[in-house]
């Protein structure tokens, strides 16, 4: 078997483990395996990076690839009511399609300078072989590295809530239930056919949440998970609503039982975790998992500000996530990694404030640790996974400022080449692999379907508007051990807020057009 090698020679290199300097990266098979200056080429295939610097890939530890079309289709909404359009509102699509949504998002991300993403990816129970083959070719054929936890639960969503506070009956249930243990069998195929089976693509495991699912279903995913040594991913309360949900249905907090399943160890990362209390934060420390923030999207649902100066300083593996373009409207990194450090300072004293480098390092390597593989480092023995930045919009002085500017002040403009796995798959800000032409074509076809299908959405969502923002609303109003909200004074008195309330309270969310048409 012959040997692959490539040299990124004459490179400014940004690395969390040491100072600016000139170097020459030489990448093995994949793997990084010398770095220095003047190295020899020999046969390697050479990049010229003189004038550029070079960076770890960046990784996004949490989206979900079926929205990636999904730039402006929904509201700013609780997450109860977000679910309701954004998800149970959609057309349906099909494998070609979720092809599509996977590329479009891996191109997105490479061209903006992330390597590595860990897709949360939702896949019908009904054609679960097909979708799945679709969403790892498309990683594959973008050149991406990838982790796969497709997303599953048999629980229809009302069960998933509490109507303590509801005056309106729980609503029937929206579709037929799903066999749990036909799920674990399609998880177990798809583990069979893709573990071990390309170097850049990871099939993990990937209940949805565990308020989600039957202990039938968790139970043998956890069991799955253990037999294949596999990564693990879930969310687990994002939201206040969340916390009488869980107590609820197991008579404690959904940590707890995912720690008692077994599922709390070094390679499983849990998206969100907004509303933990310290002593579930603890937890998480203890057992090595990685929580993944995602502050565009508590932003966008209102979900609260997770503790991240607490986390870093209390020794939490913290990694970073765009989330679905549903409540993010796109996939760059850069944006992820400004909105989380700008997020922070609504939280702590300015001394506790985490700058731009923590958040970096945070994205990196927090990243690495959620997806299990030896990513965001420059050091031997690392993928290979390097970006390439012209410095135009930036100045290589020292390594604390670079990254301040590149987390502040950009957006992707600045890539000019990205390698994975050791193989250019973007240049000069392009696809090397990808008929990008033909690929915006197809996604400009379904992305328009997804418009046109608002009207649609808005009708399905107000059949259920009511019922979800009243135990919504009692939920918030509830006590909690903790505090994630930003607490603002209001710009009126009471009896002008109770007359803004009023009006506002007759809006609809809209996107037809006046009439709602």
């Amino acid at each position: 078997m012959s040997t692959s090698e490539l040299l990124v020679r004459g490179a400014t290199i940004l690395d969390p483990s040491g100072p600016l300097r000139t170097a020459d990266i030489r990448a093995t098979d994949g793997t990084i395996t010398e770095v220095g200056p003047g190295l020899r080429p020999g046969s390697a295939q050479v990049v010229e990076a003189e004038g550029m610097v070079a960076t770890p890939g960046l990784i996004n530890a949490h989206t979900h690839s079926g929205q990636n079309l999904d730039r402006g289709t929904t509201p700013n909404l609780p997450l109860d009511l977000w679910l309701m359009w954004a998800v149970f509102g959609k057309i349906p699509i099909t494998a070609d399609d979720r092809y599509t949504l996977a590329m479009a998002g891996a191109l997105e991300m490479l061209e903006s300078g992330c390597t590595a993403v860990l897709d949360h990816g939702w896949v019908p129970p009904w054609d679960f072989e097909d979708y799945s083959e679709a969403i790892m070719s498309a990683y594959a054929d973008a050149g991406m590295r990838a982790g796969l936890a497709p997303m599953i639960g048999d629980l229809d969503i009302f069960d998933t809530m509490s109507f303590e506070g509801a005056s309106q009956p729980k609503p029937e249930p929206l579709g037929d239930p799903f066999d749990p243990q036909g799920l674990v069998e399609s998880m177990t195929g798809f583990f069979d056919r893709w573990q071990g089976a390309h170097s850049r693509l990871t099939p993990m495991v990937g209940p949805s949440a565990p308020q989600r699912c039957s202990h039938e279903l968790m139970d043998g995913l956890a069991r799955l998970a253990r037999e294949r040594g596999a990564g693990f991913h879930t969310h687990v309360l994002e939201t206040k609503t969340q916390i009488a949900a869980n107590l609820e249905r197991y008579g404690r907090s959904s940590l707890s039982y995912l720690k008692d399943l077994g599922m709390l160890y070094p390679g499983s990362s849990l998206a969100h975790c907004v509303w933990m209390d310290p002593d579930e934060f603890a937890t998480v420390r203890r057992c090595g998992a990685t929580i993944v923030h995602n502050p565009v999207s508590n932003l966008r649902c209102g979900s609260g500000i997770l503790p991240v100066a607490d986390l870093l300083e209390g020794g939490v593996s913290v990694a970073l996530g765009a989330d679905g373009a549903a409540s993010n409207d796109n996939q760059n990194m850069f944006e992820a990694m400004k909105f989380a450090t700008l997020l922070q300072t609504l939280h702590g004293s300015h001394l506790r404030w985490p700058q731009a480098p923590a958040i970096w390092r945070m994205c990196l390597q927090g990243g690495a640790a959620a997806l299990g593989q030896p990513l965001g480092s420059f050091q031997p023995g690392s993928a290979a996974d390097i970006v390439l930045l012209d410095t135009e919009r930036h100045v290589p002085v020292h390594a604390e400022g670079l990254v301040t500017s590149l987390i502040l002040a950009e957006h992707g403009e600045s890539v000019h080449t990205v390698i994975v796995d050791g193989e250019p798959v973007v240049s000069e800000g392009r696809s090397t692999r990808v008929d990008e032409d033909a690929m915006a074509a197809r996604s400009r076809d379904l992305q328009r379907r997804l418009h046109e299908n608002l009207p649609e959405r808005q009708a399905f969502y107000d059949r259920y508007v009511g019922v979800l923002t009243e135990i919504h609303d009692y939920e918030m109003a509830q006590p909690a051990p903790v505090e994630r909200l930003a607490q603002i004074t209001p710009a009126f008195g009471e009896s002008e807020l109770a007359a803004q309330e009023s009006h506002l309270g007759t809006q609809r969310c809209q996107f037809g057009d006046e009439k709602g048409e």
